[in-house]
């Protein structure tokens, strides 16, 4: 967008047609569309940016499958003309460009012959002096992504993946923002108040969803000690650091501070205050068990409420975080259904857990593993995680968890390790292949409910997320 004005570039009537030159203006206050001078080169699946003014149409291919180019061409409004400029180093299509501080950045695409492989190449175009220079490459490869910018920094969304990744063009770094709910590709985003909004593409083998999803990049966050709730030990948090120039706690004005915690930050503190704070976006399943009857265990997040069997006892005020549920160590369970996605991508797993004997299981797979479970004989923490067509191979830990005290317990599959954590220390890992889910999920019991692996002791706040979790 120029001047209020909306310009449509390249494109064509069919992906396998040769793509045309054709661009056009669109004018919201009137409602009406001119066309303009043409691009000088016909494409489709190019990329363009706005830099004082003026357009940037980068990269993109002829037609699907057919020449990838690395053409840069100017366009300004003002005059209607086109100016040829210095090619990009790389040739891409699907390339996402973004704009900060009057410099063009080109990140992913893909190559001639290689629609569906990502590219992780990040490409600095400088206007001011018609110069492209290399930067630090995106972490994972993309192509029919998108790119917006908030507060100085560009965020990577999309293409066949969930994970969001930051760029900091003042550092040259990237770094892991919460995964997007939908793994999706061929979506768009663009950003609105500070917010950025991930609107439609496809899924799977190219079903189209409509799907918007919201992510705050600078979400307010009150929630100090995150229990997912505003209490006193929050407000607590909040004095120990009064009258100093510290971050955390500096939460006002919103959104950045000013430099001192006082009674302002205490004001915004407290009209929060006794209110549950929603979880990460990458938090697709929490069983808080705080339940205080019933054969249902909710999930907080989503609607994997779990089906609870035997006759397991609600303890309201015996968790770790408010109630937990304890379970028998012969017939209790619950039974959830698999919260994550088929095509498995790196995923966490925590609960907390009290009591036990040595082979039982915290954590299962209905049919395929045990997830997190007390070895036999010694009662260390372990797991048998495997995806379909993957051959049964334990991790052990040294650490026992069956000692009568309250343990956090974890397993992460970052997309290539397996990794058990006990009390937020790493305890043991291995490489481990990607592979594929299937069956439902099982808290207190093994994956066949096998006599001897139900849980005799305390589980709570159990959590999954669609993200390797480090504590």
């Amino acid at each position: 967008m120029v001047n209020g004005r909306i310009y449509a570039i390249g494109g064509g009537p069919s992906i396998w047609a040769e793509h045309d030159l054709g661009v056009q203006e669109y004018d919201a206050t009137t409602d009406t569309w001119t066309a303009k001078a043409n691009m000088p080169t016909p494409r489709g699946w190019l990329s363009s940016s706005v830099v004082n003014g003026k357009i940037y149409a980068i990269g993109g291919a002829r037609a699907y499958q057919g020449t990838v180019l690395s053409t840069v061409e100017e366009y300004d409004p003002a005059t209607d003309n086109w100016t040829r400029k210095a090619d990009m180093p790389t040739p891409r299509t699907c390339v996402s460009t973004s704009a900060v501080n009057g410099k063009i950045y080109a990140i992913g695409g893909t190559l001639t012959g290689q629609w569906y492989r990502g590219l992780s190449i990040v490409e600095e175009y400088n206007p001011a002096t018609n110069t492209w220079s290399k930067k630090a490459d995106m972490p994972t490869g993309r192509t029919y992504f998108s790119t917006s910018v908030v507060n100085g920094k560009i965020y990577a969304i999309g293409g066949s993946t969930a994970n969001v990744e930051e760029y900091d063009p003042a550092t040259d770094t990237w770094t892991t923002a919460p995964d997007m709910p939908t793994a999706r590709t061929g979506l768009s985003t663009s950003a609105v108040n500070g917010k950025i909004y991930a609107i439609g593409g496809w899924v799977g083998g190219g079903t189209a969803i409509s799907t918007v999803e919201e992510y705050d990049p600078n979400p307010l966050v009150v929630d100090f000690n995150g229990d997912f709730k505003v209490d006193i030990e929050d407000l607590i948090i909040l004095i120990e650091h009064w009258g100093q120039d510290d971050p955390m706690c500096d939460i006002a004005p919103w959104p950045f501070g000013d430099g001192i915690v006082d009674v302002l930050d205490l004001e915004l503190l407290m009209s929060y205050w006794q209110q549950e704070i929603l979880p990460p976006v990458s938090l697709v399943a929490y069983w808080k068990l705080d339940e205080t009857e019933g054969n249902i265990a909710y999930d907080s997040i989503a609607d994997s409420d779990g089906s609870v069997y035997g006759d397991p006892i609600w303890q309201p005020e015996g968790g770790i975080v408010d109630g937990a549920l304890e379970f028998d160590g012969v017939d209790d369970y619950i039974s959830t259904p698999l919260v994550l996605d088929t095509v498995v991508g790196p995923f966490s797993v925590y609960a907390w857990v009290k009591g036990g004997m040595p082979g039982q299981v915290i954590f299962s797979q209905k049919g395929r593993s045990n997830w997190l479970g007390a070895d036999s004989p010694d009662g260390n923490l372990m797991t048998e995680l495997r995806f379909l067509t993957k051959p049964d191979r334990p991790l052990l830990s040294q650490v026992n968890i069956t000692d009568g005290d309250w343990h956090r317990v974890g397993l992460v599959w970052d997309g290539s390790n397996r990794i058990l954590y006990v009390d937020d220390v790493e305890v043991a890992s291995d490489t481990y292949d990607k592979g594929m889910l299937l069956g439902d999920l099982q808290i207190g019991a093994g994956k066949n409910l096998e006599a001897g692996s139900f849980w005799s002791g305390l589980i709570d706040d159990v959590r999954i997320y669609n993200r390797a979790v480090t504590p």
